[in-house]
This record gives C-alpha cells, structure tokens and sequence, in this order.
C-alpha cells in the first residue's frame, strides 16, 4: 500500500483550527469524526476483541486509506472515492502480478470501519462502502510440494520446525488450529483440532487420526508454543532452496488430494478437513502422481 499509518492520536493544528471554525459558524451542527481519529476509535477496538494478526491487518489497510484521503472527516469520504480507491489498488496489485484478495480484504474491513463509526456516533450518514462489488477472484490450482521438496526443506529446519511440517502433513490441519493443539488434544492415535466457521464464532472440535510420535505435555501445554502467531519459516526456506512457492497450507491441500487418490469419500475428507460443505473440500482435490 504504501506508507506507514503510525496510529498516532494527533491531528493537524490547522485541521483542528478548521474544526473549530466550522463549529463557531454553525453551533447546531453536530461535529463528524475524522479519518484518523475514526481509525484509531477502530483499533483500540480490534485491539481488545480481536487477534493480533487481524489487528495489524486492519492497521496495514488503513495505512493505505490514511495515505489516500488523509484526515479528511468521514462524512466528506464518498461511494466513488472508496471504488476509485479499491481500482487502483487492484491495478496495482495486477501489475505485481497478483489477484484481487487484498482488494476484498480492504472492502471488508474498510465497511467495518465506516458501520462502526456510523452506529457509535449516530451518523446521519451512509456507508460509503455499501453497495460496492467484491472484486471477481480467479480460482488457481494450489501447488503440491513433492516428497523431494519436503524432504529438502525439513532438511535445513530445526527440530520443532520439522514436526510443524510433519504435524500439518499428517493431520491437514490449518496452521491456526496447529499452534492451539495443547496436551488435552492429544490422544492414542488422534488429536483434536479446533476451528471457528466465522470470525466471532465459537471453536468447533473435530477428531483427526495422527501416528506421529509427540512429546508429552501437560494438559494445557500447547504443543507448539514457539510460535504465537503464524510461522513464515518455510517460505524462506523455499526461497533459500530455490523451489517453487508453497507453504503450510499447500501441505493442506496436498493432505486432501492424497485420501482422494485413495480412494477416500468426499463426506469423509470434507469432515477431516473441517469443511462446512463439499464445494470447498473439492477445490483442495487435484491429482498426485
């Protein structure tokens, strides 16, 4: 995007001089929020509710935002302005050779932002974010790493870093539910992942069978608690290793195409990955040699 958004809760002299003014003219007008205060009231919000991964998302797209509009107040930020804004940003990305993910990201959390302002202040103002597409996504084929290429990538990692890569192998477990295995998760040949449907949703426990030898943990010892947020050791280690791009979660998919090649029913793959219906678990199918 650009920039960096310091999330600093200051605002111009000469803004708050205008603000000033603009009220003295007219004393029944209500006050609108600024870009930047309405963006900081966000993140304190996100801050104490949500994680931290989401936290520094949400502050990485307002950078963007900040860099565009500057402390322009929100009621002055138009339908037009946010579909200009996301067209540009996804010729960017189109140029760099990359799809429409982050556009759509912006979108969502851009309308959060405006929906949050608009019901804690009581703004008699639209969304400037409603109504506004979602950018189409091309579908592309996730690569699977072949045996070779994980055998040279857990070549060159330490010892905990190999059994993430062995863990996520076995189990098809995304890396979110990897990190929250504790001692209790773990039984005689199976584990239990957690997953949640839906951001603000409850953790939904599913059994997975596992033959791979762990260390023994309390109860509440988590079973990977190097890692608080999601690793990115194996991309540079691809990269190091010159191979073509994957990562934990192609080790997802490569899980998923194997029980297909054996021959597995997709009912079965569909509840071992976690998946809510078929469409999903049959984008992870492709064929293995």
């Amino acid at each position: 995007l650009g920039g960096q958004f310091s999330g600093e809760k200051v605002v111009s002299f000469q803004a708050k001089k205008t603000e000033i003014s603009n009220q003295a003219r007219n004393p029944s007008q209500k006050p609108v929020l600024g870009l930047l205060e309405a963006m900081n009231e966000r993140l304190d919000y996100i801050k104490i509710k949500k994680s931290k991964a989401y936290y520094r998302e949400n502050k990485r797209y307002y950078s963007g935002l900040y860099n565009s509009f500057g402390n322009r107040q929100i009621d002055q930020i138009s339908k037009i302005d946010i579909t200009n804004f996301l067209l540009q940003m996804s010729k960017r990305l189109q140029f760099q050779g990359k799809g429409n993910y982050s556009v759509n990201a912006a979108l969502r959390i851009y309308k959060a932002l405006f929906q949050m302002m608009i019901k804690n202040h009581n703004l008699d103002i639209k969304n400037p974010c409603v109504g506004i597409d979602f950018y189409a996504i091309e579908k592309r084929i996730k690569y699977i790493p072949t045996d070779q290429e994980i055998k040279a990538v857990k070549k060159i990692c330490d010892r905990e870093e190999k059994l993430l890569i062995d863990f996520i192998t076995e189990t098809g477990a995304r890396i979110s539910e990897a990190l929250r295995v504790t001692g209790k998760d773990i039984g005689s040949g199976i584990v239990i992942l957690y997953t949640r449907k839906s951001k603000n949703s409850n953790l939904i426990p599913r059994k997975v069978p596992l033959n791979l030898k762990l260390p023994i943990l309390k109860p509440d010892e988590r079973l990977f608690s190097r890692w608080s947020d999601i690793p990115r050791f194996i991309e540079k280690k691809v990269k190091k290793l010159e191979q073509r791009n994957w990562s934990h979660h192609n080790l997802r998919h490569r899980f998923a195409s194997l029980l297909s090649k054996q021959g597995k029913p997709l009912f079965e793959i569909m509840s071992l990955l976690g998946h809510s219906n078929l469409e999903t678990t049959q984008l992870y199918l492709q064929l293995i040699q």
